[in-house]
């Protein structure tokens, strides 16, 4: 199960890696690093235990270079090589899924609709919104960067309405196998009234017969597993920063 997390996150990140705002750096045959020219979609994806300490100076000076600040999320080992570099524990994603036969498909209320994104500077704007970002402060880069992620091939981006109002978002990716989640998120204003759990279900629509994953914040967890989604491990994150979740 540890291989089909890391598929799955390794997929979305060379998602990330072939938009054309994005700019990377092989570190290995697996590694590489990811800048998409945002504050916060910046990745190291290393399906390996991190033993070269030049390959971690190299990443660091890759982001440092462009004022940026990443998530390396460690797959085995290494982690004392990302300390000597510098760099800092911020925490733990929870690799979780959600097979077929315990999706729930639930009714939701006519306040909510949710479909495909049809507009991605409303999509951007509800996600920064979603993930505690002031309205007001949007930045450009990330505009560009969701324009850029909702013409991806690969990529899927959707909208959750709530009385007419923008109200939350999430993309997914699909394989043969599976389905991945990301960036789920709802308006702080608006939680608490069934709109993550109405998305969740058209996610669950959306699968089909296929496994749900996804890499949870810590703020996301209880709801997934309320949800029905089985918590597998954790993967410690390290960045320049502890602020990052």
């Amino acid at each position: 199960m540890h291989s089909v997390i890391w598929k799955d996150l390794g997929f979305f990140v060379r998602c990330l890696k072939g938009l054309p705002v994005s700019r990377s750096m092989m570190l290995s045959d697996e590694a590489f690093c990811v800048s998409t020219g945002t504050e916060s979609e910046n990745w190291v994806y290393c399906p390996e235990e991190i033993t070269d300490i030049n390959a971690v100076s190299e990443a660091a000076g890759f982001f440092r270079e462009r004022g940026e600040v990443f998530m390396w999320p460690v797959y085995s080992g290494g982690s004392e090589l990302l300390e000597s570099a510098g760099l800092v524990y911020a925490g733990d994603l929870a690799a979780m899924t959600l097979d077929p036969g315990r999706m729930k498909h639930e009714s939701v209320s006519d306040e909510v609709v949710v479909g495909e994104s049809g507009s991605p500077e409303e999509w951007a704007m509800t996600a920064w919104r979603g993930f505690g970002g002031e309205a007001e402060e949007l930045p450009e880069n990330y505009r560009e960067f969701v324009r850029a992620l909702s013409e991806s091939e690969s990529v899927r981006l959707y909208t959750a309405r709530y009385e007419g109002e923008n109200a939350g978002v999430f993309a997914v990716t699909s394989e043969a196998d599976m389905m991945g989640v990301y960036y789920f998120a709802v308006k702080p204003e608006l939680r608490r009234k069934g709109i993550a759990r109405a998305m969740m279900s058209e996610i669950c629509r959306l699968a089909e017969d296929k496994k749900i994953v996804l890499q949870s914040t810590p703020m996301g967890r209880k709801f997934y597993r309320n949800f029905g989604f089985s918590e597998l491990f954790m993967i410690p994150v390290y960045s320049t920063t502890d602020d990052i979740f």
